[in-house]
């Protein structure tokens, strides 16, 4: 609420002093100045009314301040036209104009008419909560709430803004110009809604000699040091207002040194080329080549900020290896024969345990030593004449990124043991380690026969009338869990057609399936802002979804190829959005929509669809959501 010299919260002297209309000297009792605006002063007060008091603000402008009686009374003359145009503005977003008048200057109570001189005055409404300079002191945008409360008060200001400069504020249709916008003329409440106060002083005086004083540096538009005032001058401040809260730094003076500032800003540098000179148009130096909807201005950024801050998680996500989960602790037997290996022994021929009749195996390498040394079974017999003594334990293995391994913690380095003779050495490691090792090779390859059995059977069943058809996974596929499908196989992107030549077990694949899961299939053309995931309406978890942006829109297209009949889906507005409704169509070819319905918060619909016949496949959110959140196309199935 001030311009560049601010006196915020100063105290009055402990005298009484008033002002008001001539016929009411007394009626506002001022409480302390909390502001400055040019050559006027803002002042807290209260006023009695029906035995109570209530705070208002009061702009006061006093003619001793003023060079000559000549300017005065010119000031006085369009501060009247101003203050009775605010008048007619009634809209949240903007403050209240009470009343207007000239009057005398601040006095005591009962002593007005024993001063000379006179003062305009301006009584607005109190708004209660922080200038938009305190508030962002407040916020340091680290969390996905606080940038979606700064990007929630720059929207606000944008309508406002917006809708003062389209001549809908005032019956006539005059344009109402702010001329002084500043974080310190913005207050946000409590409830987050960011008022516009402390209207028009700058554009009133601005034909004064000292008018260097009346706008604040780093906001003012080039034309302001001409004295000119025009909505282009709000929109190039409303721009810099969203550098500060952006940044939250002071912008820089010149029209140049913004945009350079701006676009240095980590959301804003990702861009193309082509959004950055749109986006930093709003800080040209000619007032006709700022863009002059602030509202669509602030799609571009909020499309920079979300995109920029979804992508980045989501790359930290990926890059951030994974913890290695601790492996379990050797199983140690009670008096091994010999201690840890130190390096890698020579093979030699032992004495294998007779095993069933099975494809030969290649001989596989002893442990590198950084794993665990295979221990000898219980029931070998001990070659070596006498045991070594227990070994010590490995350390814990420390977190280290998925890939390398684990790595121990060796220092301090622990003392040497003794050197054995290195016959009895090698005699022991052999034993303990090729026998262990072909022992378990021979385990698994009885389990890999087993399984192989295990999948004729079940293929022959399916082969059996009243069999299951449905692909099955390989045996090594349900050993290792890699029948599931990956997340790149899970993205509606790509140009693949459901008879392409992919085997039945593919993920995504749908030939001789009667039933086929969208959200594997590949889409065609290009995907807006459609995403496969998890979803959650009313309350009820849907591991697989297709998400749409309300707020931009979304569009994805299937090549459906004629080749199915039905489309189930449920559809509704996910639980963690903060939009209430969305509109959702579904289409196919040229025909009219066979969907097309909005869809509230906690009211999912399940939906049949008859799409016989066609060749391509639409599904759509229509975009013009002010909140954030996604339409869910849930558990969308095709049926032959």
């Amino acid at each position: 609420m001030a311009s560049q010299s601010t006196l915020r919260w100063g105290t009055l002297t402990s005298q009484n002093l008033h002002i008001g209309p001539d016929a009411a000297a007394d009626r506002y009792r001022l409480l302390r100045s909390i502001g400055r605006g040019g050559e006027a002063v803002l002042y807290l007060a209260e006023i009695e009314l029906a035995g109570g008091s209530e705070p208002v603000v009061v702009k006061v402008l006093d003619s001793k301040t003023t060079i000559t009686p000549d300017i005065f009374d010119r000031i006085s003359q369009k501060w009247n036209e101003q203050a009775e145009l605010l008048r007619f503005v009634h809209r949240p977003g903007v403050v209240g104009v009470r009343e207007h008048f000239e009057g005398p200057p601040i006095h005591r109570p009962g002593e007005s008419s024993t001063l000379t001189g006179r003062a305009l005055v301006l009584v607005m409404n109190h708004v209660d909560g922080l200038d938009l300079r305190d508030w962002r002191t407040e916020r340091t945008l680290a969390t996905a709430a606080e940038r979606r409360e700064v990007m929630r008060t720059l929207e606000q200001l944008a309508d406002v803004l917006d809708w003062l400069h389209s001549g809908k504020a005032t019956p006539s249709g005059r344009q109402v110009v702010h001329g002084d916008l500043s974080p310190g003329n913005v207050m946000v409440d409590a409830h987050g809604q960011a008022t516009l106060v402390d209207f028009g002083l700058s554009k009133l005086t601005a034909d004064h000699q000292t008018a260097e004083v009346w706008f604040t540096p780093g906001y003012a538009a080039p034309e302001v040091f001409d004295g000119k005032r025009t909505p282009g001058t709000d929109r190039y401040a409303f721009g810099a207002i969203a550098y500060f809260l952006l940044s939250g730094e002071s912008p820089p003076a010149t029209p140049e040194q913004l945009a350079q500032a701006l676009t240095a800003l980590p959301q804003i540098a990702v861009l193309d080329a082509e959004q950055r000179a749109r986006i930093t148009a709003i800080y040209s130096a000619d007032p006709g080549k700022r863009p002059v909807n602030l509202a669509g201005w602030m799609k571009d950024i909020r499309h920079a900020v979300v995109s920029t801050t979804t992508a980045t998680s989501q790359r930290a996500a990926q890059e951030t290896p994974p913890r290695p989960a601790t492996p379990p602790p050797p199983v140690v037997p009670p008096q091994p024969v010999t201690p840890p290996p130190t390096y890698a022994p020579a093979a030699q021929p032992v004495q294998q345990p007779a095993q069933p009749a099975q494809p030969a195996q290649p001989a596989q390498q002893p442990a590198p030593p950084t794993q665990q040394p295979a221990q000898p079974l219980p029931s070998e017999p001990a070659t070596v004449p006498q045991p070594a003594p227990r070994p010590e334990p490995l350390p814990e293995p420390s977190s280290v990124p998925a890939g390398y391994g684990p790595t121990y913690n060796l220092s301090p380095a622990p003392a040497p043991e003794p050197v054995l003779p290195r016959k009895k050495r090698r005699t022991g490691l052999i034993l303990g380690s090729v026998a262990g090792v072909l022992v378990l090779a021979s385990l698994a390859v009885v389990g890999v026969q087993l399984l192989g059995d295990k999948d004729k059977e079940n293929t022959a069943a399916g082969d059996k009338p009243g069999g299951s058809s449905a692909p099955r996974a390989s045996a090594s596929e349900r050993a290792t869990g890699s029948a599931d499908p990956s997340p790149s196989e899970s993205s509606p992107k790509g140009s693949a057609s459901p008879d392409s030549s992919a085997s039945p077990g593919d993920p995504g694949s749908v030939k001789d399936s009667n039933v086929a899961d969208l959200t594997v299939l590949s889409s065609v053309g290009e995907v807006q802002h459609f995403e496969v995931g998890s979803a959650k309406l009313n309350t009820k978890e849907y591991g697989a979804a297709l998400l749409g942006s309300c707020y931009y829109g979304a569009t994805v297209e299937y090549d459906v190829n004629r080749a199915w009949s039905t489309l189930e889906f449920t559809v509704g507005v996910d639980d963690g959005s903060t939009m209430e409704q969305a509109r959702v169509t579904v289409s196919v070819d040229d025909k009219p929509a066979l969907f097309s319905e909005a869809v509230h918060l906690g009211k999912p619909v399940t939906k049949s669809l008859d799409i016989k016949g066609a060749l391509r496949l639409r599904l759509k959110v229509e975009e013009g959501c002010r909140d954030t959140g996604n339409a869910v196309i849930a558990a969308p199935v095709l049926k032959r």
